[in-house]
This record gives structure tokens, C-alpha cells and sequence, in this order.
């Protein structure tokens, strides 16, 4: 029986492209909306002749939202054509503030989708400057309340800490005001910047400074004491959700199971295979149109690196990794598969078993590089 997948659209492009970004996306290519958008759907449309089963839906970018409700709903329209999509299937769409209207997400609310994720990063308008975004406090705000005028009631808000200049008590601030918007699910990531992306080089050249590790630290522990006293539940390293409200598409990532990705860029893991999708337009459209996946590059995941990727990303949960998974999947025990540095890591207290599970400690999540790659040294 063929598991269902987990299906992901991109969307590459954005009102600006903010200063911390190395996503797929173009900013000011206004020109290429249609065009990419009767792309994408005639890739959808490749799949009719399969019509695989599929758990759940995400659109993301970039900012889908840039794209008009009828274009958003459309293309909910052509993967239900063309798939063999659950009931109940979690359908997302990631929103910028400021580039969604109520009557744009009723008309997502009227296609299915059923959880918007918004990109609200920050809860003062210094930090959102400093990042780059294009919309203002006031614009998350007006978002979440059309979005609840609309009918969702599954909202995700993605936050980021350690940002330049940022204090803990900056750090609580933004918290605080996004507990305040009553989100379903809270993502919290730890700034991380590739080298050439504008804010790292900024923060290079000593234009800003980055808190230390300690204000970092002391960052994850105020997200774990405030959003748990608010009622929601860490069940991924910077993923916080009420209880139901767990993202299911990115679970499936987690976990390790297939998923299917559509659009400029995108990557796809199906039967052991990673695919890549062309990264440039013209080549893009000119493979859609002769009805050709518009695939780059295929890569043969071997049984070694599987172990390590699904151990790699399994213990990114709270609840770890349970053996039995992992025993099903390779006929191999999953300690036998770490390193000799295994009984050391859990007397030190950085990974424990729990209830047929591997999984890292508070301590553990706080060093997971470190712990991961004593896990994994005989492989990495």
C-alpha cells in the first residue's frame, strides 16, 4: 500500500527580499506571475495520470500571498484534480502581512485551505527594518483578525530570536505579543544566516552584533517558559503547537516520509530518491511545457545516509525517534547504529530513552549539533 505524501508548491516570489533570506525567491518579477502560475498548474497536472494518494498540502515561498485569491484557490483545485487528496488533508498557505485582504482569504477558506502560517518574524518595528520585511506590526495584527473573520482557525506565526541588537527582554516582548493574537501553533527559530546573504555581511563588517550565546540560551529558555505557560507544547526543537494543532506537513518531513515538491527549486523524496527541480524560469517552463518533470538532479539516497538523515531528523522531536520505526524501516537496531559515544551522551544527560524512544534532553536540544554529530562521528 502506497503511503500517502506530503505535497509542497513554491512559490518564488517576493515584495522584497529581506536581509536574512538564501530561500528560492525573486523580488520585482511581477512579469513572470502569470506565466509561472500556468506553469505550475500544467506540473500538477503531470500527475493526473497517477493521481497519488496525498496527506497534506503546503504552499509556500517566496510569498504565495502575492499571488490573487482565485490563483491561490486554483491551484487547491488542480492538486485535488490530480491527486488522490485525503479527506480532511491539512492544506497550508504561508500569508505575509500586508499582502493578504479578507476578500483574498475567504477565497482560500472557500478552496479548503485550512491553515495559514504568517510571517510575522517580530513584534517591534526596529527588528522588522532590521530584517528587511515589508510589513509593520500593525499589519500582523490585521492578518490574524481577517484571517479569523475568514473562518481559519488553524494560525501558525513564525518568530525568529537572536536577532542584532536584540535583548531577552526584547525577546519576551515579541513573545508576549504573540501569545496575545491567541495562534494556534508558534514557530521559534534561532537566526541563522549563510554567509552572503546581506545581514551576515553587515554583521561581518561590524555593523551589528549578534547576542552572545548565553542571550541566546536564555532566549530558548523565556520561548520554552512563556509559551508553556500560555499553553502550548514544544513537540519540535523550535515548533510549539495546542494540542491538535501540530503541523502535519512538516511532521511528515520529520519523520521521514516521502514528499512530493512542485515549482522552481523545489525538492522532492520519494522511494529512496531526492530530486531537485530546475532553479531558473526559462528552463522550468520550457520542461513543463513538453510535459517533462522538470527535474535537475537525482540522487540515490543509499541505506547509510537514510539511517543518518531519519536519526538526524527524528531527534529534532521531542519525542525523539522510536526504535521501532527506525527497525522497520533498515532492519537495524538503533543503538547498535550510534557511535560508542552513545552511553557517554546519556550519562552526561544529553539523550535518554523514553517509552521505546530515543530522544535528546532540554540539555541535549540546546547542544543538538554537538550531540548529533558524536551520535552519527562513524558516519558524518
Amino acid at each position: 500500500m502506497v503511503k500517502p505524501l506530503a505535497l509542497y508548491l513554491h512559490i518564488p516570489f517576493c515584495r522584497q527580499k529581506c536581509g536574512y533570506c538564501d530561500f528560492l525567491s525573486f523580488a520585482g518579477r511581477e512579469d513572470l506571475f502569470q506565466s509561472y502560475f500556468s506553469a505550475l498548474v500544467e506540473e500538477i497536472r503531470l500527475l493526473a495520470g497517477e493521481r497519488p494518494p496525498v496527506a497534506t498540502v503546503y504552499i509556500g515561498g517566496g510569498t504565495p500571498t502575492l499571488f490573487s485569491g482565485g490563483q491561490l484557490a486554483s491551484l487547491v483545485k488542480e492538486v485535488r484534480a490530480a491527486t488522490r487528496l485525503e479527506p480532511g488533508a491539512e492544506i497550508t498557505v504561508e500569508a505575509n502581512p500586508g499582502t493578504v485582504t479578507l476578500e483574498k482569504l475567504r477565497s482560500l477558506r472557500a478552496a479548503g485551505v485550512n491553515r495559514l502560517s504568517i510571517g510575522a518574524q517580530a513584534g517591534q518595528e526596529k527588528f522588522l527594518r532590521l530584517l528587511g520585511r515589508s510589513h509593520t506590526v500593525g499589519q500582523t495584527c490585521e492578518a490574524v483578525a481577517a484571517a479569523r473573520t475568514a473562518g481559519f482557525t488553524n494560525l501558525n506565526l513564525d518568530l525568529i530570536y537572536g536577532l542584532p541588537g536584540q535583548t531577552v527582554a526584547d525577546w519576551q516582548e515579541s513573545l508576549e505579543w504573540a501569545v496575545a493574537l491567541e495562534p494556534e501553533h508558534l514557530s521559534c527559530y534561532c537566526l541563522q544566516l549563510a554567509p552572503e546573504v546581506p545581514l551576515a555581511k553587515d554583521i561581518a563588517a561590524g555593523r551589528h552584533r549578534l547576542p552572545g550565546e548565553e542571550e541566546a540560551v536564555a532566549m530558548y529558555y523565556e520561548t520554552l517558559r512563556i509559551l508553556a505557560r500560555a499553553g502550548y507544547e514544544q513537540y519540535e526543537i523550535a515548533n510549539f503547537a495546542r494540542k491538535g494543532y501540530e503541523c502535519r506537513h512538516n511532521l511528515c518531513y520529520w519523520q521521514y516520509r516521502d514528499y512530493l515538491g512542485l515549482g522552481l527549486g523545489s525538492h522532492s523524496f520519494l522511494a529512496g530518491e531526492r530530486l531537485v527541480n530546475v532553479e531558473d524560469f526559462s528552463s522550468y517552463f520550457r520542461k513543463v511545457a513538453t510535459g517533462k518533470r522538470p527535474v535537475a538532479v537525482r540522487e540515490r539516497i543509499d541505506a547509510t545516509r537514510g539511517m543518518v538523515e531519519m536519526v538526524m531528523l527524528g531527534l529534532r522531536l521531542k519525542q525523539g525517534l522510536a526504535a521501532g520505526d527506525f527497525f522497520d524501516r533498515w532492519q537495524r537496531d538503533l543503538s547498535s547504529f550510534f557511535s560508542s559515544r552513545f552511553e557517554v551522551l546519556m550519562v552526561e544527560g544529553f539523550v535518554c530513552w523514553e517509552g521505546g524512544n530515543c530522544r535528546l534532553t532540554e540539555k541535549g536540544i540546546l547542544a543538538s549539533n554537538r550531540v548529533l554529530a558524536e551520535l552519527l562521528d562513524p558516519y558524518l
